[in-house]
């Protein structure tokens, strides 16, 4: 997922910009799903999720209209801030939607059927997990965002060393860099990534 401005899609979805289907569902269908998962949702439960929580948001009859992965451009999504802040109503959104499949599963599934789990998780559970998934949501967005603001040797030098941890002189060797500069790409990239998720934490 690359973002089409200069401007984070969080930044973008705070400030109330009209933002594509496509964008926000490429940006949002991990998180969605993961949470799901920590849910206790079966896999076909998870994909629903992903489908129930995008048709709310975008309040438009997506589900059974059009294949998920082929959305036609015309069809965006544009915040409220007046809303509040937008990880708040999202965690609302998936939470109330997981709990509707959970009990349509335990409605209508003969008691010997499988499923992932017996029960959802608490109030303080979901908080607690949602809190985890949101935090690696942001990290993975600042990442992508990282990568528009250092030159790409420096982020693959970065990448290497501090997230694939090779050792500094493999990382040097492969890029043809003195260990000096990949000490630097790694000091550069932590604060300028502290930076942008900081921002983004402000934002959302």
């Amino acid at each position: 997922m690359a973002f089409t401005t200069n401007k984070s899609l969080l930044a973008r979805v705070r400030a109330g910009d009209e933002i594509s289907w496509r964008e926000f569902y490429d940006a949002y269908k991990p998180l969605i799903y993961l949470c799901g998962g920590d849910c206790g949702l079966t896999q076909d439960e998870k994909e629903e999720l992903v489908l129930q929580v995008m048709a709310e948001i975008f309040r438009k009859d997506i589900v059974g209209k059009y294949d998920p992965e082929h959305i036609p451009e015309h069809l965006s999504f544009q915040y409220t801030p007046e809303k509040g802040r937008f990880r708040h109503f999202l965690r609302k959104i998936i939470r109330n939607q997981a709990i509707r499949i959970y009990h349509r599963r335990k409605s209508h599934l003969p008691l010997d059927a499988e499923t992932a789990s017996d029960e959802l998780p608490s109030s303080d559970e979901w908080g607690n997990i949602w809190e985890t998934q949101w935090r690696k949501h942001v990290m993975a967005m600042a990442m992508t965002e990282l990568k528009t603001k250092v030159r790409p040797e420096t982020y693959i030098a970065f990448e290497m060393y501090a997230v694939q941890n090779r050792p500094v002189n493999e990382v040097a060797d492969f890029l043809n860099l003195s260990l000096s500069s990949v000490y630097t790409a790694k000091s550069r990239c932590i604060a300028t990534l502290k930076e942008i998720i900081a921002k983004l934490e402000e934002q959302e």
